[in-house]
């Protein structure tokens, strides 16, 4: 007799592979994040700020860096994905501009909750990998060095000195911002959701474009590029030397940048004029370059620290979170809006730093537990299995692990 049994479809879309070191990198910037954020109040901290010695060490460790790790590791993926697809001959290019349009609509979807999300701005700047993909290398550094110099502000300060028209005026998200921030300290959910789509998000995109942290995106995103077309996190041994040099330089260059903005702070406002505008943009200058100096040299120490094998062990618990990244990242204001801002708990008056920071660390410890539960069981965090299920336009695609075979995908 035929056996007639019907044979479930093979997925259309294969089982990830993954590289360790790099989900342990992703699950350390995690860290970063989540941390700032408790310490952030989720952006409330900045209508009543209280810079305690504990606020200053963890905002100069993992602000501003924390997310340009994931920034440089958003352009790493890029390249992964991309010379993956290549591989098989697959223009993987339009795809990938659709996989981005389906990150901004989540981050969209998570701005309505929390503003200071990152996922949006992902969706919307990561487009200029796709123009960049084919230029080589050596021009490709040239670009990154030129978005990270952050040589608009160059022109500001010399446009503040020679008090060119509306160069002096205040960036517009100063004005901005406090208008938001009190406004949400009213809000309900409802009302905190309407807030966030169209006031918050216009004041969150005047900061990237007036901080020049959107430039700086671009700047790491090609660099993250950069580094996986060479292969620096893969071909560990070849770059051995590389990343030692590198790392003296970064810490170099951080104590150099940090002593001069030490140094530019204690200045009169008015040290080059009178309304002190071409002085902030001279710190704005020093300051991104310190935080660059910063995210590198953290970057290349976990990095050292990974490789080796006592400590490695310890920093490899933070892959799982790695794994599933953008799961862990929104789950993060999903307890985090509901515990600070006066629609929920309203801790942001009552917490404080440390208690805050204290939050943070057992927040994040509980996550490291469920992400290494989760990761044993399934390919993909919920919300990856949706985006992926969502950039290739089905649900064909492997979720569960089979019961006999909790082990992770090999690399």
């Amino acid at each position: 007799m035929q056996n007639t049994t019907a044979h479930p479809l093979p997925p259309l879309v294969h089982k990830p592979h993954r590289i360790e070191l790099v989900d342990a990198i992703r699950g350390f910037a995690l860290m970063g994040i989540c941390l700032v954020h408790f310490m952030e109040y989720f952006e409330l901290y900045w209508i009543n700020q209280d810079p305690t010695t504990l606020h200053n060490i963890v905002f100069f460790l993992f602000a501003g860096k924390a997310y340009a790790i994931f920034a440089l590791m958003f352009g790493l993926s890029f390249f992964i994905i991309m010379d993956n697809q290549a591989k098989k001959g697959v223009n993987f290019s339009y795809r990938f501009a659709w996989r981005l349009v389906v990150l901004l609509i989540i981050g969209y979807i998570h701005t309505l909750l929390y503003l200071g999300d990152i996922l949006s701005v992902l969706g919307i700047i990561g487009l200029s990998l796709l123009f960049v993909q084919k230029v080589s290398n050596r021009w490709l550094v040239a670009a990154a060095m030129l978005c990270l110099l952050q040589l608009p502000f160059y022109y500001q300060f010399y446009a503040a000195l020679n008090n060119f028209p509306g160069a002096n005026d205040a960036p517009s998200h100063w004005a901005v911002f406090p208008e938001v921030y009190s406004a949400l300290t009213k809000a309900n959910f409802g009302e905190l959701a309407a807030i966030n789509s169209w006031d918050g998000l216009t004041a969150k995109w005047l900061f990237f474009v007036e901080s020049g942290r959107g430039i700086q995106l671009v700047g790491l995103f090609i660099v993250g590029l950069v580094l996986g077309r060479i292969g620096f996190f893969t071909r560990i041994e070849l770059f051995a030397k590389a990343r030692m040099i590198a790392l003296w330089v970064a810490v170099t260059a951080t104590a150099v940048f940090y002593f001069a903005d030490e140094y530019l702070k204690q200045l009169p406002a008015t040290l080059f004029q009178e309304k002190g505008m071409a002085k902030m943009y001279l710190e704005q200058i020093i300051g991104s370059y310190l935080s660059t100096a910063v995210m590198a040299a953290i970057l290349l120490l976990f990095m050292q620290c990974y490789l080796w094998r006592p400590s490695g062990k310890v920093l490899n618990l933070l892959a799982p979170c790695g794994r599933i990244s953008l799961s862990i990242y929104l789950i993060q204001s999903v307890l985090g809006v509901p515990l600070f801002y006066p629609a929920g708990y309203g801790g942001y008056l009552t917490l404080g730093q440390t208690n805050s920071l204290l939050i943070g660390i057992a927040f994040y410890g509980l996550l490291i537990v469920i992400a290494h539960w989760w990761t044993k069981r399934f390919y993909y965090g919920p919300v990856e299995w949706l985006w992926r299920s969502a950039t290739y336009m089905t649900t064909n695609v492997p979720f569960k692990k089979p019961a006999r075979n909790h082990a992770s995908p090999s690399n």
